[in-house]
This record gives C-alpha cells, sequence and structure tokens, in this order.
C-alpha cells in the first residue's frame, strides 16, 4: 500500500489527529496541579482504567511485532500471550489496589507533612525515605523509556512510509510531533482519555481485519490446511520454527527455555511505569476487582487477533511477505476498499501513540517531579511545574525521535524496555507494598542489580533465554540480600508501613530525620 494517498485515507488519518488534538486542548483544562498533569488528580474510573491500561501496553508491537512474530515462528509465541495475559492480571490483583491508597497516602518524608505521591520514583523514595532510591529510580525510567520512545516513533515512521510513502524519517518526526503536542497539552488525562478512544479503535480494527482474513483464507480449517503444507511444526507450541528464504525450518523440538522466556514476560507489568500510573491515578481501590476481568477480557481478545492475523498471513501469502512486520498493513490494503482502509491503518497509528503518550508523561513528570523538585527547587509552585512538564515532553519527544531514526526491529525494543523495567521495579514494588520488613538499601540493591543483569545477560547470552528472567531473579536475590546484610529498617520507616496497611492515613509520629534514611 506504499504510496496509497487516497483521500478517504488522508481524512480518516487526519480526523483522527484532529480528535487526540481537541483531547489534549480539553485536558489543558483540567491541569492546574501536578497531580493533575501526572496522575489525573486520581478521578480515573475502572473502565477508562482497564482500557487505557490495556491500550498503553498493547502499542505498535500487537500490530506489527506480534503478528510477525507468529508469522514468522508460529504457535510457539502462544507462551508470551499467556504470560501477557497472566502479567496483566496479577497486577491488578496484586498492585493496582495497594499502590492506588499506598500513593495516595504516603506522606513526603523529607518535609514531614502530608502530601500525595504522583510519580513511581516519588513512591519509592517517601515509602522508604530515601531520595538516593528516588535518583536511582528516575535514572532507570529515564533510561529504559528511551528505548520504548524509540520503538513507538519508529512504528510511526513505519506506518506512514506503507501509507503515504514518504520517507520513515519524516513519519517519525510527524508522529512525534503529533503525541507530543497533546501529551504536552493534557498530560496524564489527555494521556487517558485518548486511550480509551485509541483502545476502542485497536480492539475493533483487529477483530474486523481478523474477521476477514479468516474468511479470504476460506475459514479455520484452510488456514490450518494452509499452515500445515508449510510445516507441521508451525502449529506446535513445542517447537522453534524460523522463516528462511521464503520457508519455514524446524529448528528443533520444545525447549523450556522458549516457554520460560515466553511466560516471562508478565513479569514486566510488575515494573512498567506507565501502567502503574494508571493504578495510582483511579477513583477509587474498589476499581480493582473489575478493573482485573475487564483486563483479561482485553488481553486475550486483542492478543488472540494478533496471533490469528500471523495465521491468516501465511496461509494468504506464504512465504513472500517482505517484511513479517507489515502482515497487518498487507492484509489491511489487500482485503478492505480504501474508503475504509484508512480508518484500520489509523487503528495502528492509535496503538502506536496510546504507549507513547503515556510514556512521555511518565518520562516527563519523573523530570521534573523527581529531579527538578527533589535536587533543583523544593518550592517549586505547582503552575511552575507543570509547565516544566510540558518542556520536558519536548525534551524525551526529541530523545525518543533520536532512538528510533538507528532503526532496529519493534518487538526487540520492546522487550528490551520491558525486561528493563520488570527486572529493576517488580521485585521491589511487590515488597514494597507487602513487606513491613524492606529497607531503603535492600530496595536500592533490587533495582540496581535487576536493572543490570538486564543490561548485562542481553549481551552475553547464547540459550536464547528472555533476559527478564535472570534480570527478575537477581533482583529478587539482591533485594533480599540487601535486607539481610544492610542497616535495619528505623522506627518511622516501619510505623509509617503500618498505618499504610491499616487503611488509616498516615499521621505523622516523629521527624522523618529519625529514621534509617538514604539522602
Amino acid at each position: 500500500m506504499s504510496g496509497n494517498t487516497e483521500a478517504p485515507t488522508v481524512l480518516a488519518f487526519t480526523l483522527y489527529f484532529v480528535v487526540v488534538l481537541i483531547i489534549g486542548v480539553w485536558a489543558y483544562r483540567k491541569n492546574s496541579e501536578m497531580s493533575d498533569f501526572a496522575i489525573g488528580g486520581r478521578r480515573l474510573g475502572t473502565f477508562v482504567t482497564a482500557v487505557s491500561a490495556k491500550a498503553s501496553d498493547s502499542s505498535q508491537w500487537v500490530f506489527l511485532g506480534l503478528p510477525g512474530a507468529f508469522y514468522v515462528s508460529g504457535m510457539s509465541n502462544i507462551w508470551m500471550i499467556l504470560g501477557l495475559t497472566l502479567g496483566f492480571y496479577l497486577s491488578w490483583r496484586l498492585l493496582a489496589a495497594r499502590l492506588r491508597d499506598y500513593s495516595a497516602r504516603c506522606y513526603d518524608w523529607r518535609r514531614g507533612q502530608g502530601t500525595e505521591s504522583v510519580t513511581v520514583p516519588g513512591f519509592f523514595a517517601n515509602r522508604f525515605h530515601s531520595e538516593l532510591l528516588r535518583s536511582v529510580s528516575a535514572l532507570i525510567v529515564i533510561i529504559f523509556y528511551v528505548i520504548y520512545l524509540g520503538s513507538a516513533f519508529l512504528a510511526t515512521g513505519m506506518i506512514f512510509n506503507q501509507v503515504f510513502g514518504v520517507s520513515t524519517t519524516v513519519g517519525v518526526i510527524v508522529g512525534a510531533l503529533v503525541v507530543m503536542v497533546y501529551s504536552s497539552l493534557g498530560g496524564f488525562l489527555a494521556s487517558s482519555y485518548t486511550d480509551v478512544l485509541q483502545g476502542c479503535l485497536m480492539f475493533g480494527s483487529l477483530a474486523i481485519i481478523s474477521v476477514a482474513a479468516v474468511v479470504h483464507a476460506g475459514g479455520p480449517g484452510a488456514i490450518v490446511e494452509a499452515v500445515q503444507a508449510e510445516n507441521p511444526s508451525i502449529g506446535s507450541a513445542f517447537a522453534e520454527v524460523s522463516l528462511v528464504d521464503g520457508a519455514w525450518l524446524t529448528e528443533s523440538s520444545f525447549t523450556v527455555v522458549a516457554a520460560v522466556s515466553g511466560l516471562a514476560w508478565a513479569f514486566g507489568y510488575f515494573g512498567l511505569p506507565h501502567i502503574l500510573a494508571r493504578f495510582m491515578g483511579m477513583r477509587s481501590s474498589k476499581s480493582a476487582k473489575n478493573g482485573a476481568r475487564l483486563g483479561v477480557f482485553l488481553s486475550l481478545t486483542l492478543l488472540g487477533f494478533a496471533a490469528i492475523i500471523g495465521f491468516s498471513a501465511i496461509a494468504i501469502f506464504g512465504g513472500d511477505l517482505d517484511s513479517p512486520e507489515n502482515a497487518y498493513m498487507e492484509l489491511v490494503s489487500g482485503l478492505l476498499p480504501t474508503w475504509i482502509a484508512g480508518v484500520f491503518l489509523a487503528g495502528v497509528v492509535a496503538a502506536v501513540m496510546s504507549t507513547a503518550d503515556s510514556q512521555l508523561v511518565v518520562a516527563s513528570t519523573t523530570l521534573t517531579e523527581d529531579f527538578y523538585r527533589a535536587f533543583i527547587n523544593k518550592e517549586a509552585s505547582d503552575r511552575s511545574l507543570v509547565w516544566l512538564s510540558r518542556a520536558a515532553v519536548g525534551l524525551s519527544t526529541v530523545i525518543g525521535v533520536a532512538i528510533a531514526l538507528q532503526g532496529g526491529t519493534i518487538l526487540d525494543l520492546v522487550g528490551y524496555a520491558w525486561a528493563g523495567f520488570g527486572a529493576a521495579f517488580g521485585p521491589v514494588l511487590l515488597a514494597a507494598l507487602y513487606s513491613r520488613r524492606t529497607t531503603w538499601f535492600g530496595a536500592l540493591c533490587g533495582m540496581v542489580g535487576g536493572g543490570l543483569t538486564v543490561v548485562v545477560y542481553r549481551q552475553i547470552d547464547t540459550i536464547g533465554l528472555y533476559e527478564l528472567v535472570p534480570g527478575f531473579l537477581v533482583g529478587v536475590l539482591a533485594l533480599w540480600l540487601g535486607n539481610t546484610l544492610g542497616p535495619r529498617p528505623g522506627d518511622a520507616m516501619q510505623r509509617s508501613f503500618d498505618q499504610l496497611s491499616q487503611d488509616t492515613p498516615v499521621t505523622i509520629g516523629s521527624s522523618p530525620s529519625a529514621t534509617t534514611t538514604s539522602s
């Protein structure tokens, strides 16, 4: 479909961009305080939270990367779907309610006064009484979000190249500018409500093109026959298959490494800041129960549609696709009339932007709240912080564009960032919400150990094990060692945790300086 600039396609894209910009302007009027910009003033309902959370994590890789993975290596990717669904459910059940309430009631330990934590690094700092922990976790957020943003803007460039025939570079820049504008205007509210729009568009697009592809291929039976004809191992979850020169080759039988790597994607949800921000922004912790149910439904259907698209592409195109990650877009251009194709291609843009906007807001508020206000100007007003956050959105966009222009594959970039967040933050956040004895030193060891393991293991892996597996395990071990061998938790920190876990607002019983801290 490269170079197709039919009027209906242009109109669909234009209308989509106009709508998200209108939402950005609307949300702009509601951002008077930092908590409004960072987490929407904690006024998101269950439906908005669940749909926006799923939309922001089901980004470009659900339309491009995952169908491409099923096209190349078949049913062995089912382990990833199972892991992602399990992880999304567990994050709602284990994290959502507690994180929402704890972050709202954690006081600012530096000043000894009540306030709320509006960023993940801010929550860690207030929970463990450590500014060092704030700065390290903020640095981790920035490093891995740069990689994540790069994958989003790269996908935007691919879409614009495919649809309008412009260079990938131009597509990257145009898409990044649109996301930057409405994210800087509306912050978290704009991100969340555009994510609902984008989530519905994503769901409808994937569902309809899946049905159209199955019908065009001759039905489920015909797809199974076509896949079996190419290579029976494609349909097996217990075989490793790869596409080489247009033919599918069985590389080996089932390995535990492949299954563990796929299931390990579950742990990423415990550390993704843009998902955690949705939990912090819920109107009530009671939303967690229904949110978990809706989240599982959305996860199974969205990821299932991606698998159907990948298998349908095998039946329809054989091994002739030049780029497996273009399977969805090739099906759209080949099966749908031009007047509706633009809407479905806008669905891909929606997937990209639903993640990029969330990441931009989190990255910018981290720069503003956890670097500027924490270390440069502690007395900064909310109004100045909101404007600084808008400027930080622009800075984060520029860095993300620079990464995107370096190239790479979408799923690989997403997987790297996913592993980094899961390993660095996952064990620590679980301990922060459930363990009274966890110390700032243990949390610091867990963050650094998990994050560094992901970076190092990625360079030395020889067996194909997903770096999140050793990263998460090392994070847990380092957390335990830090708690065991490091300084004991101070009385003030333990009292504040007791008050948090008793569903009562935190009251200041003693000066924060009385506790063992790292400043």
